[in-house]
Parts: structure tokens; sequence; C-alpha cells
């Protein structure tokens, strides 16, 4: 496949506009509601201070929504899911290498201009085992070699096995400039990169804040940063309440913010306030299947799976907005869309999952715990802090868990806290946070692989065979007809109770004087307009 022109769609127009909000603001007398509003600061909400934003150290949602302001991609993503251009104007596939052309305008937020070599540097850090990022299992999970042209203005990466799906994962990854590479210590809380903004000051805690880089014209399809109603600075502002968040766009304090609980149903009756609903898997539980941890147990897992009442859950789990999960992936548009749950997922059945334990020797007190060799049945289930339907929703299955006599532990975490949880101290038993991802197999190193001791992110540490070996399959075939056997592998993590998906839901993107559009989970950070 060659690409040799810029598509009618715009990269930055991956799905619907977010509709601007009328109301006053500006000078008197010139201002007039709608109308671009020139050199403003746009201010957007997060749930959570993410910890780092070094692009190369983390994948974590609020973490790759903050650095998105000040890093560009090879290639973006279309409405329809194909790719679009950004810093590579085409590309051209052959086998299994691609080559990027690049447009030859980017330069770095330091002034340097960015080369073919540039990104080959990148690339080659990223594998590199003392260096090891989580983007290679995410985005490019295969054995690679790269190589650079800057006369040329090309780069080209070669997988050393068939993977359909080369062009996506590499043109996803962020691209770093030389100043970041060279120092990643000084871009733990700063920026250097060739984004439409760049990271000027950060209170731990509490906020970022960014500005404009004039002059940028690289953006997606062309995108340009001197359009009217460009922010001139950017403050994302760290946020646990989503009641405040719902009061602070009410009153106008910020621009934006992504909401999910019952303040929902006050914002979408407020004038001047828009929506748009990003769909995501909102409930997902996913079991700690390391040596030494209760879930290592088969036989438990299926147990706990037995006793989850995912009618009852997803409900809760999405506040009354959302729907039961049938996919392992929610993202629109869904890669591989279709039912995957029924008949794989172990059913709801109390009296079996009380079965299998007593079977496995936990015996069963009075008080309904259960314990084996004076070790009691407990487990410890951690939660992201911040949205009250998901403590609910913990709540919940906490009780749902002890009904068959299995005792939880129920802790909430910050973003930052959750993470470490999940990839430095693994002190969990069950996380409960879905796992959104763009393409199937970018879900194969959070369910199979590496575990991050080793680089991954496969946190649960699971081992299953039949999933490794159909993802494999699948990951080689050619994106197009990898489907059916992206399907069979998901099942295979149900049928073991891997992974058990609750419910589907919106994770809205409220927004007030502004406009924005959206790809997959993310704001476009060169599609926000300012208005008056």
């Amino acid at each position: 496949m060659k690409r040799t022109t810029l598509p009618a769609v715009a990269a930055a127009s991956l799905l619907t506009l977010l509709a601007a909000c009328g109301g006053g603001g500006g000078a008197a007398g010139t201002s007039q509601p709608g109308q671009p509003q020139v050199d403003g600061t746009f201010t957007m909400n997060l749930g959570s201070d993410p910890g780092s934003v070094n692009p190369y150290k983390s994948t974590g949602g609020f973490n790759r929504q903050v650095y998105a302001f000040a890093y560009d991609t090879l290639v973006g993503r279309g409405a329809d899911g194909k790719p679009v251009p950004q810093l590579a104007t085409s590309w051209e596939v052959k086998g299994d290498s691609v080559t990027y052309k690049l447009g030859g305008t980017a330069t770095c937020d330091d002034g340097q201009k960015l080369k073919p070599s540039d990104i080959e540097a990148d690339f080659n850090y990223i594998k590199d085992p003392k260096t090891l990022s989580p983007w290679v299992a995410l985005s490019v999970p295969v054995s690679y070699t790269v190589s650079s042209d800057d006369t040329a203005g090309t780069f080209t990466i070669t997988s050393k096995t068939p993977f359909g799906s080369l062009l996506q994962g590499a043109g996803a990854v962020p691209i770093l400039c030389p100043a970041g590479l060279k120092d990643p210590a000084s871009i733990e809380h700063a920026s250097a990169g060739t984004g439409p903004f760049k990271i000027t000051n950060y209170v731990s805690g509490d906020h970022y804040e960014f500005e404009r880089r004039d002059g940028y014209t690289w953006g997606p399809a062309g995108a340009s940063t001197a359009t009217p109603g460009v922010p001139k600075k950017v403050t994302i502002a760290f946020v646990a309440n989503e009641s405040t968040m719902a009061n602070q766009l009410v009153s106008g304090q910020i621009n934006a913010a992504q909401i999910t609980g019952p303040d929902r149903a006050r914002l979408d009756k407020t004038p001047g306030v828009q929506r748009f609903d990003v769909p995501v898997i909102v409930g997902e539980i996913n079991f700690n299947e390391a040596a030494g941890r209760l879930f290592n147990d088969e036989q438990l897992r299926q147990a706990a799976a037995s006793a989850v009442n995912r009618d009852d859950l997803a409900p809760v789990s999405t506040a009354n907005q959302g729907t039961l999960a049938t996919n392992l992936i929610a993202e629109a548009p869904v890669a591989c869309p279709g039912d995957e749950t029924t008949g794989a997922l172990p059913t709801f059945d109390v009296a079996k999952a009380s079965s299998v334990l007593d079977a496995a020797g936990w015996t069963k007190a009075a008080d309904g715990t259960r314990s084996k060799a004076g070790k009691p049945l407990k487990v410890k289930i951690i939660y992201q802090t911040g949205a009250p339907q998901t403590a609910s929703a913990v709540e919940l299955l906490g009780q749902q868990l002890k009904a068959a006599g299995i005792g939880t532990d129920l802790v909430g975490l910050t973003n930052a806290a959750f993470l470490e949880s999940l990839y430095t101290t693994a002190d969990f038993d069950i996380f409960y946070s879905a796992i959104n991802v763009e393409f199937p197999y970018m879900a194969t190193t959070f369910f199979g692989g590496a575990t991050p001791a080793d680089g991954g992110r496969n946190s649960g540490d699971i081992r299953n065979p039949a999933f490794e070996k159909l993802s494999a399959q699948a990951a080689q075939a050619p994106a197009e007809e990898a489907c059916p056997l992206w399907t069979k592998a998901h099942q295979e993590l149900f049928k073991r109770a891997d992974v058990i998906p609750v419910s589907n839901g919106d994770r809205p993107f409220y927004t007030a004087k502004a406009t924005l559009q959206t790809v997959g989970l993310f704001a476009v950070p060169t599609s926000i307009r300012l208005t008056q």
C-alpha cells in the first residue's frame, strides 16, 4: 500500500465535533457569542495527577492526554479507524516494512529541526533493554530494525516477524526530540517534542501549564496553531471530585472535563454546556495470577467469576448510563465488533462458586468467611478514586464475592498510586479498572507476555497459552482479516476467567466556551478552539 496524498478527512476531525456554547466574553461591544476568542487560556480538568509525563515511561490514559499536547506521532487515526497523516505525510508498506515520508517542516520546542535520524534514535531507544519503554509491548510488539535517510526525509521500520498492524503500531509511538532523549530526567514534568504546545510549568498534585508554539503548521492534515481560537495557554488541572468539575464548568472557571457520574444529569440540562460521548469499557475485573497470589489458582478465579452478577454490577458501575459489556474492546470504531462474551464467560451461579470453593478446601465458617490451613480467604481489590459510581461498583463487587465466602479489602487509590500498584509493587489480587485500547493487538500486552518487571504491561502475570497462540496468529494476519482470530483469542481469556468485562458506557467530554474534537479516548490538542 502506498499513500502519497493527504486524505479528505482531516486527522484532527476524527470524531464528532463538540459544538461551542453561547455566552459572552471579550471586550464590551466587540464580542459575539460563539466567535473565536483570540489568545485565551483553555483549562481542562483531569481526575488525578498522572505523575511522569515522559512519553516513553507510561501509556496510562491520563499520562497520554497530558503529553498529547506536547508530542506528535507519525500517523493519526481517522474516524473509520484507518491511519491518516501526521508527522508523516505519506507512507509505503512493502512486506514486513513501512517507510514513512516526513513533511520536513517539523521543529522541536527548542527550535531544532526534527530529522528522520532522530526518529530512528527514538525507536532504538525504546527497544533497548536498558531503557525498554512500554510503547514497545503496547504498539510495536515484535522484534524490529530501523533506518533513516535525512536527505530523502524517510524513516523505515522493518519487522523481523510478520505484523499486520506495523503501520498503525509504529505510527502511534510519540516522537521525542533529541534533547529529551539525551536527558530523560529533564522531561519528567517538562517536554521535548514537536507538538503544538510546550510545557512551561508543573505544580505537583495541582496542574500543568502549556504555552502555544507559534509557527506550528505540521499538525494532523496541516493543522496550525495560527487558526483563530487556538488558545495561547493551556492549563490541565487535577481535580478528583466530579461535582467540583461540574460546578466549575457551569460557573465558567474551566472549559472542559470528562465526567462519568451522576453530575451528567444536570450538565446535560445546562445551557452553554455541550457533551460528546466517548465509548469505553467502564467496568472490568482483572486478576493477579502471579505465583504466590490467591488467583494464581484457576479454581479460585472460576469461583470468583461465578460469584459476580454482571447484570447487577453493570448499571451501578455506569451510574445507570451504560450497558452490559459483550466485547473486550469498546473504543469507537470497534476494530472487531460483535458479542464475544456470551457462552465464554462463566455464568453467575453463587451455588456453583461455593461448591468450587468447598472442593478446593476453603472451609466456610458460621459467619460466612472461608479459610484453608488457617489462612483466611481475603482478596485485595484496588481501584481508582474520583468517580462515585466506581466506588459503588467495587463495594457491590465485594458484597457479591462475600456471598460466596470470599472476603475483600477494598482500596481506593489516586491514578499515580494505582499505576504504581500495577506496575511496580504488584500488591493486589484484583484491580477494577477498564483497559481501553485502540486495536486488539494492543490488548495482548496486558493479558500476556512480559510482566512490568521485564518491561511489559502484563500486570496480572497471565499465562494463557491458547490466548497467546491465537493472538500471535491474529497479529501476523493482515489487519482486515484478523478479527475472527482476535475474537477466539479473547474468548480464551474469558473461559479461563483471566478477565471479566462488566460494562460499556461513555466517558463524556463536556465543554464550555470551547470546542474540541476527539480521537478514541482523548481530546485532540490541535482541534481546541476557544469561543467568546
